[in-house]
């Protein structure tokens, strides 16, 4: 079954905001954009025969992905009204504008199924990513790998756009309730290292030593942290 490896990536400079009450701006958006480029040399190296398209409204995420190999969807620039109505009552309302405009594009591609990855996953596995690549069953089906907090860190949805996305809160019974509400064969799949993003101070905290091989500016004092 051909699959496209989808990575959703905002500006650098308007992720992480969770991150806030731990991190400066500057070395949020630099946790960002290491995350980024370890995931996409991740799977240039381990899973260079699987196309990746990363859909983003930032030019700067185009260049960083174009120069690791991957595809680009770059998502149209909103004015300030057109993205208050979007996001009117769903903060992650944008996420699932930008990953349905990737399905459509991996559906005029030609592929029969879309693995969708966000890019601040810790440490990816590459057994458990090539276990999640053989999961799809016959078409149509979902697969779903929750995160740690129930949202979801990985969606492999086949023919890409089968279900409408849900991301954000307990997403991940949210996608299911969507393949169950449609009669679509669906399965959630625990993925040991693919719960574990850094979303959170306390992401950050159990990551840190992770994180210490990510060429990133000093995160807060140690005392700070660890505190």
């Amino acid at each position: 079954m051909s699959t496209c490896i989808v990575i959703p990536m905002k500006a650098p400079a308007s992720a992480k905001r969770r991150l806030s009450g731990v991190l400066s701006g500057a070395q949020r958006e630099a946790v960002a954009l290491a995350l980024y480029r370890q995931t996409l040399t991740f799977f240039a190296r381990h899973f260079s025969e699987t196309p990746v398209l990363v859909v983003s409204a930032s030019q700067q995420i185009a260049d960083i992905a174009v120069s690791h190999g991957a595809h680009v969807l770059l998502e149209p620039v909103l004015t300030d009204a057109e993205r208050t109505l979007l996001l009117a009552g769903d903060k992650e309302a944008g996420l699932n504008h930008a990953v349905t405009l990737a399905a459509h594009w991996c559906r005029d591609q030609g592929f029969e199924s879309q693995l969708l990855l966000p890019a601040d996953i810790a440490e990816l596995n590459v057994a458990e990513i090539r276990h999640l690549l053989n999961a799809a069953g016959e078409m149509p089906s979902v697969v779903v790998c929750p995160a740690h907090d129930g949202g979801t860190n990985a969606l492999l949805t086949s023919p890409p756009g089968v279900i409408p996305f849900r991301f954000g809160k307990q997403s991940s019974r949210a996608h299911l309730a969507e393949a169950h509400q449609r009669a679509i064969p669906a399965r959630l799949l625990t993925l040991a290292q693919l719960t574990r993003d850094i979303d959170t101070p306390d992401d950050l905290r159990h990551w840190q030593g992770c994180l210490t091989a990510i060429p990133a500016p000093a995160i807060t004092s140690p005392a700070r942290l660890n505190g």
